[in-house]
Parts: structure tokens; C-alpha cells; sequence
């Protein structure tokens, strides 16, 4: 699964793309209850498109492919440093802005869903020492001090004096709020500042929920056959100096002027709901960037590699099974079999190198000013419990092969094949198959892209082992 930072950042960008549109087409329109419906459908969509899975189909082996393992089929020998030093010491500054930024979010997070809590315990509290009463099938909540009226979960909160001077208009518009269920619009919103309180369409969009809500109840009354002109004067009365509640449907909380102005507007015609189709395209593009990405197993022509499917994941992915990637080339570094009494394993793959692999005792220090070697010595250790035990092509030359120590060579292995030619490494547009044990932690880090148990294979045969069997 992505990191949750990733995720909601994400999400706001969609939140951000989706209020644009809004604001731009939806906004002065009069279809109220569409509206509505177009802000949540904002909102859903862009919490869920994160955790869409997008199939894609992996690259097909072509011709020009299998020529290309060819000119790169030639291994790079195991090199083994010459110094000993202390050992490597893992470097904690590049570890440490993630976690503070994950840190800061969760504050945020925390501190908003705090705010939330604490909105709803005014509301208790209020609604706790209020008198209940039902009046013509609606349940009330009469408060003796001054409060803008509003409606919270099945019951209408209102002053006695409201009730008393002007409570038919208040009650058919809180009545609105109540049957359209505008409630749990709130909440949807709500969350969503929660888990995106840092991005400001979040409060933009809750904004625009909230006015719509109004507008809805405001347009019933007039239905209803209440004066609009004294509508809108009780509207400017209970206007100022009253205590508003976050989570509630209030009496009048939303701009003045721009009820008034909606009030009075001409009813959008029909075709304006045409402007709703510019959604599709902004659903599909929100999809197609933010989804994650599933890459299918690659298929291979008549004649290809016989041994069942390999995983290929996209190029940004392959941080996750410890691997990190600069414009020269691919590396990895860890300790062996997960052990570092068994010594570091370095593996590099850049234009000119098909697959390098360095493998140092304990202690040992990379040595040489090459590139490859330069980036390594500043790598930290990945620190993961899983590791590659093969590292081939499709040919089956092997640069790195621990099968032997593993001792077991039925030993059933997750292939991850990894294609080159997207990795934008110069001319190189081979791919390389590195074959990792599989572990718990292995299988939760890629959960989120496949199920590793359908991958599992036994690796193939070293070529020059297959040789040997058909001369004898």
C-alpha cells in the first residue's frame, strides 16, 4: 500500500481539479439538489481514486529485445573490496524528512479531528440543556438564550422567541435540511478536512456544500408559500451576534447577499445540466494519473522464456524492494541473506554495466572512484528482510547466485522483472529478472500491486548448467 501522505496528497490534487470544474460551471446554476450530489460525488471520488488498481498489460519480449540481452550478456565478476574498515554505518538524514512530514500531517490531522470532537460536544451540550418537545411531527429542542436555529442529527434547535415570532418560516426551512438528510453531507465533509485539513479546497468545497444547503431550504419556503420579502428580512434579523455550531445545518449561516441574489435569480435551464458531462473526462484523467498502477506479467513471444509469468512493477515501484534510482543508473544495496554477519550484497545497473554485483565481508569498504561505486558508498543499507537470491536475464546468464548457499534449489522464489528501456538509461531497453525470497514483510509491501503467491516459481537452470547436461 502507498504511503498515506502519498495518498492524501493525491486526493487533493483531485479535490482541487474537481472544484475548479465546479466553480467554473456548476456554481451559479440553480438545479440545487444536482449541485448537491456533484460536490459529494467531488469529494468520494477524489478519496477513492488513490486506491483504484489499474491493470496494465507489461511489454511484450520483441526481437529487438532478445538481441539486446545478447550484446549485454557478457557478466560482470563478483568484486570484492581489498580494504577493511569499520563497518558501514547507515545514514539517518534521508530517513528523517519522511517521518517529520509524516509526523506534522498526523498532527494536523489530529488536531483537526479534535476540533471535530469538540463541535459535537457543543451541540450535546446545548442540545442536554434544552427543552424537548414535538410540534406538528417535528422534534425540537427550545433553548432559552439567543442561537441562530439549526437542525442536528432527527431534532431542530431553536430559541424560545424564534419559535414564538417567526416559527413557521424557520421550521419549514430547518425541515428541509432534516428530510434531505444535508446532515450527513456534513460529515462526509468533515472527514475529508480530516484527512486533508492542510489542503484549502477541502474548506473551499465544504463551503460551497454548505451555502448549497441553504439554497435548497430556501427555495422549499418560497414553495411553501411563505413572502419572500419577508423572508429575507428575517433572514437579515437573525443575521448577527448569535453563536454559530461548525456541524450544524444553521438558520443563516451562509452569505446574505448571495442567498438573496439566488433567490431571486431565473430558474438555469435544462441544457445546463450538459455542463455535467465535463466531469467524465476529468474522472477518467483523475484514474489514469492517480490510480495505482498493477503492471500485468510480461508476455513473451513463441519461443521465449519457458518458465511462467514474471512480476513487473512500474519504475517509481521498485523503491519498494529496496532499490533506488539516479540518472546514471539502478542500485541496491542490503546486507546477505538478511544477515550482516554474512556481508553486504551491492548490485548496480547502468548503460554500459548489463548488471554489476559487488559482495563485501564484514567490515569491507567499497572501494574505487567509478560512478556506480561512488553512489554506493553513500547508500544506505536498505535494511529489509527480503533479498535478491538471483539476479538474470532472460537468457539465464546470471551476474549474482546464492542458490547454492540457500541449499535448497527447489526453493520456490517471487521474480520481479524489471524493463530497462523505462528506467531511461541511455540505449538500454533489455530486462533483467531478479528472483527474491519471498518473506511476510515481502508480500505486505507488494500487496498493494499483486498477489505475490501467484508469482512463485522455482528457478530456472543457469545456462551454462543446461549446457553441460546436453553435451553429456
Amino acid at each position: 500500500m502507498e504511503p498515506i501522505a502519498l495518498i492524501t496528497l493525491k486526493s487533493s490534487v483531485c479535490l482541487a481539479a474537481g472544484y475548479l470544474l465546479y466553480y467554473l460551471l456548476l456554481r451559479n446554476e440553480t438545479f440545487h439538489l444536482v449541485k448537491r450530489f456533484a460536490l459529494l460525488g467531488i469529494i468520494l471520488t477524489a478519496l477513492a481514486v488513490p486506491f483504484v488498481k489499474l491493470h496494465v498489460d507489461g511489454p511484450a519480449a520483441t526481437a529487438a529485445t532478445s538481441k539486446t540481452n545478447r550484446a549485454y550478456s557478457r557478466v560482470t565478476p563478483v568484486i570484492r573490496a581489498e580494504q577493511v574498515a569499520a563497518p558501514a554505518v547507515v545514514p539517518q538524514q534521508e530517513k528523517q524528512w519522511p517521518n517529520l512530514l509524516t509526523l506534522a500531517y498526523l498532527a494536523g490531522a489530529g488536531i483537526q479531528l479534535a476540533l471535530f470532537f469538540c463541535a459535537l460536544a457543543r451541540i450535546f451540550l446545548l442540545m442536554r440543556r434544552s427543552e424537548k418537545i414535538t410540534h406538528k411531527g417535528l422534534r425540537l429542542a427550545l433553548v432559552r438564550q439567543p442561537v441562530v436555529p439549526f437542525c442536528f442529527g432527527r431534532r431542530i434547535v431553536i430559541s424560545h422567541k424564534d419559535f414564538n415570532e417567526n416559527g413557521q418560516a424557520i421550521m419549514l426551512h430547518e425541515q428541509t435540511h432534516l428530510q434531505a438528510f444535508h446532515g450527513i453531507d456534513l460529515l462526509v465533509a468533515e472527514c475529508c478536512l480530516v484527512l486533508t485539513w492542510y489542503n484549502p479546497f477541502s474548506w473551499l468545497i465544504r463551503h460551497e456544500l454548505k451555502q448549497n444547503h441553504e439554497f435548497e431550504a430556501d427555495r422549499n419556503v418560497l414553495r411553501r408559500g411563505i413572502d419572500g420579502s419577508d423572508y429575507q428580512l428575517l433572514l437579515v434579523r437573525t443575521a448577527a451576534g448569535e453563536p454559530r455550531y461548525l456541524l450544524a445545518n444553521q438558520f443563516n449561516q451562509s452569505n446574505l447577499k448571495t442567498r438573496i441574489v439566488m433567490m431571486n435569480k431565473t430558474k438555469s435551464g435544462s441544457g445546463a445540466m450538459l455542463k455535467l458531462l465535463f466531469f467524465i473526462p476529468l474522472i477518467a484523467m483523475m484514474v489514469a494519473v492517480f490510480a495505482q498502477k498493477v503492471v500485468k506479467p510480461a508476455t513473451l513471444p513463441a519461443g521465449g522464456h519457458p518458465h511462467g509469468k514474471y512480476l513487473e512493477i512500474a519504475p517509481e515501484q521498485l523503491r519498494l524492494l529496496g532499490f533506488t534510482k539516479d540518472p546514471a543508473g539502478l542500485y541496491y544495496k542490503n546486507t546477505r541473506f538478511g544477515n550482516p554477519d554474512k556481508g553486504v550484497l551491492c548490485l548496480y545497473f547502468t548503460e554500459k554495466t548489463y548488471s554489476g554485483c559487488m559482495i563485501l565481508r564484514p567490515g569491507e569498504k567499497i572501494e574505487g572512484n567509478s560512478s556506480a561505486n561512488k553512489i554506493l558508498k553513500k547508500q544506505p543499507l536498505t535494511n529489509l528482510d527480503f533479498y535478491p537470491v538471483v539476479v538474470a536475464g532472460y537468457d539465464r546468464s546470471r551476474t549474482q547466485d546464492m542458490m547454492a548457499a540457500e541449499k535448497k534449489t527447489d526453493l520456490k522464489l517471487l521474480p520481479v522483472q524489471i524493463n530497462m528501456g523505462k528506467l531511461n538509461l541511455g540505449k538500454r531497453a533489455d530486462t533483467i529478472v531478479v528472483w527474491f525470497k519471498p518473506t511476510s514483510s515481502l508480500k505486505e509491501v507488494l500487496a498493494g500491486i499483486a498477489n505475490t503467491d501467484d508469482y512463485l516459481q522455482t528457478c530456472p537452470a543457469d545456462t551454462r548448467d543446461v549446457k553441460a547436461k546436453v553435451k553429456k
